[in-house]
């Protein structure tokens, strides 16, 4: 028993460390998600997007073609890649497509 204790006595004290070590990547400029798709789903996103605290900052709706309409998503310096992801994720639920550019590269990632 006492064996068992000191392997996971060993194991924590080693895991410990790694763990507050690891930090989430923070930008440190701000980012532009531009968020296109059918009128409606963008309306959805938006107000899912303002229902947040504190709401993203987006610019107004520009409207396209065929009822679609694009819109710019603005994540603020400091905010770290969790909530890009969210981001897009919220996007692509609501049926829309996006791009934004990684920040400090020349990269566009669409979806």
């Amino acid at each position: 028993m006492r064996i068992h204790l000191a392997a996971l006595a060993i194991s924590v004290a080693t895991t410990l460390p790694a763990c507050a070590a690891e930090q989430e990547t923070v930008a440190t400029v701000p980012r532009d998600l531009t968020v296109t798709g059918p009128r409606e789903g963008l309306e959805r996103f938006l107000a899912l997007q303002s229902s947040h605290s504190p709401p993203l900052a987006t610019s107004a709706v520009i409207p396209l073609d065929n009822g679609r309409a694009t819109v710019v998503v603005t994540l603020p310096a400091g905010r770290g890649g969790q909530e890009l992801a969210q981001t897009t994720l919220e996007a692509r639920a609501a049926g829309l497509s996006y791009e934004y550019a990684d920040a400090g590269s020349a990269r566009i990632r669409r979806r």
